[in-house]
């Protein structure tokens, strides 16, 4: 656009539509602009016309220098950690579980004079690493018990079903003939007492021994094979507690588990790895047919609270899986066998022997 001059004294004009000189304040013509006197008239200026995607072009240039000098700063800013729990810590919505070794509600060691309503015994024998004798060693019980006879052949081997295969047994049999200790008499298996509930044996040693397997399946364990033969020496042991009022591994005549093993026949003779083992090893349980019981004002028990074939199985695993010395027992790798032996006392108690080989 050309430029218009006041045409007396020659200044520059800033608007097109001016009509006044801003300089002088003379009165400005619509004319066509006029000249400077005595000058050339101005030459147009002319420029060149930007294309607009010129422009485009710069403002994403600046757009990303902006961008790639202010990112350190939100960085700082963005990664800065929120106030809250330290990572690592553990936490979780589970409730957590009691340390190992601490007894549930309701298990507690046994007296030694029998008082409480809830008096729940475990104990455990771990056989340990000796030398495989060249020949077997039986040793008789200080007083000799009536004994039955079994044929030379192996037990049978009765696998509970599971989903992991059952560990194949190892274990030799090696009497010709076999001592199998007394068991508990058919009239030891009710309670004494009015009212109480008839426990099956049979079901509470089959439920001892699943919760077991189920116990070695969750530490990623093959199960254990249920041996007859096993649980007739753990039954013998359980009787034999109830027949001469002891709780110990071992009996009045000084035997142990891996004694009461040898006289029936029964060594259970490993070699793991190198290492040999010898005997059997065994977790003992006492507890009650009934959970609680209540006395009248003149101190005489009116009523109980009867426990269930699972309640007292699930009671007895549990105190064993709470005790480190039984927990150790269930979850022996080397462990292949079991055998789980139940008698009832007539003052409602109750003994379980598990035997492991």
């Amino acid at each position: 656009m050309t430029r218009r001059f006041c045409p007396k004294c020659g200044a520059a004009l800033e608007f097109s539509i001016q009509k006044f000189c801003t300089s002088c304040g003379a009165s400005l013509p619509d004319t066509a602009p006029a000249t400077i006197p005595g000058s050339q008239p101005p030459v147009p200026v002319t420029g060149t016309v930007i294309p607009v995607w010129v422009y485009v072009i710069a403002g994403v240039l600046i757009l990303g220098a902006a961008v790639v000098l202010l990112l350190p700063h939100f960085e700082q800013v963005i990664g800065t950690p929120m106030a809250g729990p330290t990572a690592g810590t553990g936490e979780s919505n589970s409730l957590q579980q009691p340390p190992l070794g601490t007894p549930l509600p309701g298990v507690t060691p046994l007296p030694t004079t029998d008082t409480g309503v809830n008096n729940v015994a475990v104990k455990t024998a771990n056989s340990a690493p000796i030398p495989v004798p060249s020949s077997p060693t039986t040793t008789a019980p200080a007083t000799p018990a009536p004994t039955t006879t079994r044929t030379p052949t192996p037990a049978p081997i009765t696998t509970v079903p599971t989903t992991e295969p059952a560990a194949e047994p190892t274990s030799v049999i090696t009497l010709a003939v076999t001592q199998v200790p007394p068991q508990p008499p058919s009239s030891s298996l009710t309670s004494s007492t009015p009212g109480a509930p008839y426990i099956d044996p049979a079901a509470l040693e089959g439920r001892v021994h699943a919760l077991i397997n189920s116990q070695r399946q969750q530490n990623g364990l093959l199960t254990l094979s249920y041996d007859p033969f096993l649980a007739d020496i753990a039954r013998g042991h359980s009787w034999d507690m109830v027949s001469r009022n002891f709780f110990e591994h071992m009996n009045p005549d000084g035997l142990l588990a891996r004694d009461r093993g040898t006289a029936a026949g029964y060594p259970c003779i490993r070699v793991v790895k190198g290492g040999s083992y010898n005997g059997i090893s065994e977790n003992l349980f006492q507890g009650n047919r009934y959970s609680a019981y209540y006395s009248n004002a003149e101190g005489v028990i009116a009523s109980y609270n009867w426990s269930t074939t699972d309640e007292i199985a699930e009671t007895a695993v549990s105190g064993w899986m709470n005790s480190p010395g039984h927990r150790q027992n269930i979850l022996t790798p080397r462990y292949q066998l079991e055998g789980i032996g139940v008698a009832f006392s007539s003052d409602n108690k109750i003994y379980i022997t598990e035997n492991f080989c």
